[in-house]
């Protein structure tokens, strides 16, 4: 598979280390996989172990940065994955306007490590991004709590999975 991963930025957060480790153990096994992140902050990216040529940041210097929707869109046409994977809703967002764009036909799923709306202007924030939920083929939860918590206000893709959120015993070990 060629696979093609979005997260918003590589900060110290569970969804960034969760696809950067799916992406790494892909790549492993012989998955094409490449990685995007939209915002300039590389504090994990020592801990992709892709090629250079493999990991890009669009550099957003805004949050809807259409200049950053276009370069994902030339990757997405450059690289021809046959799915994507977004991690959270404004990584979503990212990957549905470039997949658009480029009119690629590579599935979307989107992994989702959240149950909390902290304010108002993530309320709104929802409010939009939630269609963008409906038209992904795929979203993942990290338990069947959060998914049902989800599932309650309307926000799921076509089809929806739960892939349990745990601890890496070997990387945490207290020895």
């Amino acid at each position: 598979m060629k696979l093609l991963f979005v997260t918003g930025s590589l900060v110290h957060g569970g969804a960034e280390r969760h696809s950067i480790t799916l992406a790494n153990r892909l790549a492993a096994r012989g998955h094409d996989c490449s990685a995007v992140y939209v915002k300039n902050d590389p504090s994990q990216r020592h801990r992709l172990e892709l090629p250079e040529a493999r990991v890009h940041c669009l550099h957003a210097s805004r949050y809807l940065d259409f200049s950053a929707v276009r370069k994902l869109s030339e990757l997405i046409t450059r690289f021809a994955p046959t799915a994507v994977v977004a991690a959270n809703p404004y990584a979503l967002m990212y990957a549905s306007l470039a997949l658009r764009l480029s009119g690629a036909a590579a599935p979307l799923m989107v992994t989702f490590h959240s149950t909390k709306l902290l304010n108002a202007k993530e309320h709104l924030q929802m409010a939009f991004y939630r269609p963008l939920f409906w038209s992904a083929a795929c979203a993942v939860f990290v338990c069947e709590a959060q998914r049902a918590h989800w599932r309650r206000r309307q926000v799921f893709g076509r089809r929806n999975e739960v892939i349990y959120n745990g601890v890496d015993t070997e990387r945490w070990r207290p020895w």
